[in-house]
């Protein structure tokens, strides 16, 4: 991998700017989408990417900046208008059904997106299918039991997604934006590891917790990766199945 390891910000920094996500997001998620693309695994000099998720953009420029040439795809038009957005060119796609020809791509950069899937396995499966044998996928998701893992309804979501929600609009009177079962899905460290390394047409790099990821060692311990893992980030190369 370029820069050698999947490093981030330092965490005070992180803390700073995702307490403030709220009221000013730009500066937190420019900032992840930033030193994302600064260490993904390829020259993206000329480099065919999908930004699956994207979102206001904030990764699919950071794409741009470094020579990429990037499709941003996301399933809700409505999330191209949030602060930053909305990207060029972008397209409203379901990941698990992407109009692109199979072995199109040379990379695929997917950052928090794979929790808002009903079926996160046939997403992984189109990415696969997408992307060149010897390209790679850039894969994040936030765990369901983590800290986070709720998004609005946090922490209720450790009540379950029916009793979290129910908990969520009775102390705050009003809807969540992320509403479990409808944008907002577990997704779990242990069953998606599984899935990715039972594929034969993919070969895990390299897989961290995203905001620390000297500490690995937290991902091979099953209970405790999905309390502690906080955001989960898999590095993947496509090989020839």
């Amino acid at each position: 991998m370029r820069n050698g390891d999947l490093a981030v910000p330092k965490r005070s920094e992180l803390l700073r700017l995702f307490l403030a996500e709220q009221r000013d997001p730009e500066p937190f998620y420019q900032r992840l989408a930033a030193d994302a693309v600064d260490r993904l695994p390829l020259s993206l000099a000329g480099a065919r990417v999908l930004d699956l998720g994207c979102g206001p953009g904030h990764y699919t420029r950071a794409l741009r900046r470094a020579g990429a040439v990037v499709l941003p795809v996301d399933l809700d038009p409505r999330e191209f208008s949030l602060p930053g957005g909305p990207p060029n060119g972008q397209v409203v796609g379901d990941g698990s059904a992407l109009p692109l020809p199979t072995a199109a791509l040379d990379g695929v950069l997917c950052s928090n997106m794979l929790e808002h899937t009903p079926d996160p396995h046939a997403v992984i499966a189109e990415l696969e299918r997408v992307v060149r044998p010897g390209g790679w996928i850039w894969l994040s998701w936030t765990n369901w039991y983590s800290p986070w893992g709720g998004h609005d309804i946090s922490p209720w979501h450790y009540l379950g997604p029916r009793l979290g929600l129910a908990a969520y609009e009775r102390v705050r009177h009003r809807q969540p934006k992320n509403e479990p079962g409808v944008s907002l899905f577990p997704v779990h460290v242990g069953r998606t590891l599984h899935e990715l390394r039972r594929r034969p047409g993919v070969r895990v790099l390299d897989a961290a917790p995203r905001y620390y990821p000297s500490q690995r060692w937290i991902l091979r311990v099953p209970a405790l990766r999905e309390l502690a893992t906080w955001n989960c980030l898999v590095v993947l190369e496509r090989t020839a199945a």
